[in-house]
């Protein structure tokens, strides 16, 4: 049956994950921002499907013809065409009825995006297949997604730490106070694991192991059971395949310089505020979302650097999807929040 109704989907489209909300349904796609492309042609595999987990399945795995396009890496549409079949592909897969209309859509855009970049990603959805597309600042939404009194009369400082960026945001009353860039991630904390790696041990390794140190065994505060971990790679001089040990203090160290830099852009963006909002943010808190907020002892680590309370959102990595299909859903009260 066709139907003439449109459906409303809230999209976080980031450097390293698409996560795609429903409705009132949560979350219905999480993947990869990735499409295996076949370079000869620059047309995506499969007919267009191999995207997201397919793509980045097939990463260290496709022959020299074939590459990993990663449209948005640098948190902007990098690729048009490439984006606008990688996103055709997930509307499809979230789609449940035949309809006349596409999908309507609120996305997300990280701060400091141009009109240029924001016409870009409008551009590449609608060709993607969207009816009508809003946009709303990554940070904003995260803040409504994890809770933050957003429209409220009172101050709020949200902490949204991506892939490849962190984007902090304070609101009162639907307005941003101030807000803040920084060009510091996930891909950030790797990249410093794979020096230290190099400079301690003399060892290469790349940034996906360092990816998998950090996730599943990194810190921002001290473990009451320290361990040592194997780590595999190439000796710095001979090339030869060698493996060494580090441990999670060790790695502890070596992701401290990327968070304390994240922790002092949030105490400069809280200074210079009014004296009474920022007793709301010493009442408050600052809110932690973003992948790399899962990082165990972050909210503690920020709380004694920043000198306010800073706290984890309950869905860190999905808040800002969350919080975008909050408005979509009532889309006349979050109207003056949309850009």
């Amino acid at each position: 049956m066709i139907r003439l109704s449109r459906e409303n989907l809230a999209i976080d489209l980031g450097p390293g994950a698409t996560i795609i909300c429903r409705g009132d349904e949560g979350v219905v796609l999480d993947e990869p921002t990735a499409a295996a492309v076949q370079t000869s042609t620059g047309h995506i595999l499969h007919q267009g499907a191999a995207v997201g987990r397919l793509a980045q399945a097939l990463r260290d795995r496709t022959p020299s013809e074939v590459a990993v396009s990663y449209p948005l890496a640098t948190g902007r549409v990098a690729d048009p065409l490439i984006c606008q079949a990688m996103m055709r592909q997930f509307l499809q897969k979230c789609a449940t009825r035949r309809s006349f209309f596409g999908p309507q859509v609120i996305c997300t855009v990280p701060s400091g995006a141009t009109v240029v970049e924001r016409a870009a990603l409008i551009t590449a959805l609608r060709g993607a297949g969207a009816a009508h597309v809003g946009l709303i600042l990554r940070s904003v939404a995260a803040a409504i997604g994890g809770g933050a009194p957003v429209l409220e009369a009172t101050a709020a400082c949200t902490c949204e730490i991506g892939s490849t960026q962190t984007d902090i945001v304070a609101t009162c009353l639907g307005e941003v106070l101030a807000e803040r860039r920084l060009p510091i991630g996930g891909d950030t904390l790797d990249q410093a694991i794979v020096d230290a790696v190099r400079t301690d041990f003399n060892l290469r390794i790349g940034t996906s192991q360092a990816a998998t140190l950090r996730i599943e065994f990194g810190s921002a505060f001290s473990c009451e059971e320290e361990a040592a971990l194997e780590i595999h790679g190439s000796d710095g001089i001979t090339g030869a395949p060698r493996t060494s040990q580090i441990t999670t203090q060790q790695l502890r160290e070596a992701i401290q310089k990327p968070l304390t830099e994240i922790a002092l852009g949030i105490r400069e963006l809280i200074q210079p505020l009014a004296p009474q909002l920022a007793g709301d943010l010493a009442q408050q808190g600052v809110l932690l979302c973003g992948g790399l907020a899962l990082t165990p002892g972050i909210a503690a680590y920020f709380s004694r650097t920043v000198g306010v309370p800073c706290r984890t959102a309950s869905m860190p990595r999905e808040a800002a999807a969350l919080g975008a299909a909050i408005v979509a859903a009532d889309s006349d009260r979050w109207r003056g929040i949309l850009l």
